[in-house]
């Protein structure tokens, strides 16, 4: 039998693409904050994002009547220039499967569970992309998992975190102690010179444990360094994304001084530990050991306007007894200041 896909595709349209969208914002902590708030732009061959990079130091000051003002002879602004990344998931529906399931409701369930499927299949490509630890080119998305000190020159590029072989960032190179390199650490070894990332049950007994007697945990002494580096002033990390291994280090840590808060990231039901100024929270796709600290002010999703999630109608394929439709997104993970980022590193598996 045909497939009537006119009103498949309305109700697709109408119904399920708004959930499947609303789903997939609401999957994780960086998709709620980030992905779901993306800036949508109208076009253009590259993505452009300013970035302030210096105080216009020299013409600004404090002058004398009839003092020769300084010329304006720096410019403080650079522009970083992002391709764009593109992703897709298709959706088919073969005559065999309709002609199994018979019928209007039958029809609507086997279609609500494929884009059920496929709204499974864009979370994790997402989330497994921003934290993509291996090479990653211009075209797909900025990843922020520093890669492994083995690699090469181009192994690093498009890492926010990989400021080991000055990579390229948003067609800027780094060098070394420069603007443009994210902060990247290990947790404290133990004092005992124990290998911590042989032995992960030791690293996280470690980090659990007073440093040097000091009364507090090891974990809460390497974070406060961390958050210290990640600051100029009021200007400081608001989010703090780690495994679930090293929330539960911070949290048993915390003991009775545990608060927990409401921000924005609790909307979708994801609550987190209050620390400073910025929420701990769990995302299942940061690889273990490691604990990143963000900072909003410098990190963006830009969408493309017209392929944020766009559903492309059921249509046939000639070399199918089918229909296929597609979800397209167009965009880029952009970061306009690595300099304010960290990221705390420790064993395999903590």
């Amino acid at each position: 039998m045909a497939i009537d896909t006119s009103a498949m595709n309305a109700l697709t349209r109408e119904k399920f693409i708004p959930l499947l969208v609303d789903n997939i914002f609401n999957s994780n902590v960086m998709a709620q904050k980030y992905l779901a708030n993306a800036e949508k732009l109208d076009g253009g061959r590259k993505i452009i994002t300013p970035l302030e990079i210096a105080q216009a130091s020299s013409y600004i000051g404090f002058y004398d009547d009839y003092e020769e003002l300084a010329p304006a002879t720096n410019a403080p602004f650079k522009q970083a220039d992002w391709q764009w990344a593109q992703a897709y998931a298709g959706v088919t529906l073969s005559n065999r499967e309709i002609g199994m399931n018979n019928g209007d409701s039958q029809v609507l369930s086997i279609l609500k569970a494929k884009l059920k499927n496929a709204q499974k299949s864009l979370t994790d490509l997402f989330g497994t992309a921003l934290f993509e630890d291996g090479a990653v080119t211009a075209t797909e998305l900025t990843s922020l998992c520093p890669i492994d000190n083995s690699g090469t020159a181009g192994d690093a590029d498009n890492h926010i975190f990989s400021n080991t072989f000055g990579r390229t960032l948003g067609a800027i190179t780094s060098a070394s102690g420069d603007y443009w390199d994210a902060l990247n650490t290990a947790f404290s070894d133990a004092s005992d010179g124990i290998d911590l990332t042989a032995n992960a049950t030791v690293e996280a007994e470690h980090l659990a444990e007073s440093s040097e007697g000091s009364g507090v945990a090891q974990i809460i002494v390497d974070m406060t360094k961390m958050y210290g580096s990640c600051s100029i002033d009021s200007d400081q990390p608001d989010l703090i994304v780690t495994t679930q291994v090293l929330s539960d280090i911070y949290e048993t840590a915390l003991m009775n001084k545990k608060r927990f808060v409401g921000t924005e990231t609790a909307v979708g039901g994801f609550t987190g530990l209050q620390f400073k100024n910025a929420v701990v929270v769990v995302d299942s796709h940061v690889p273990d050991g490691h604990m990143y600290f963000l900072n909003s002010n410098y990190l963006d999703y830009k969408v493309h306007s017209n392929r944020n999630f766009a559903f492309e109608d059921f249509r046939t394929r000639e070399e199918y007894d089918a229909v296929i439709a597609r979800i397209f997104w167009m965009g880029q993970f952009t970061c306009t200041n690595p300099r304010m980022l960290g990221v705390l590193t420790a064993g395999a598996n903590v």
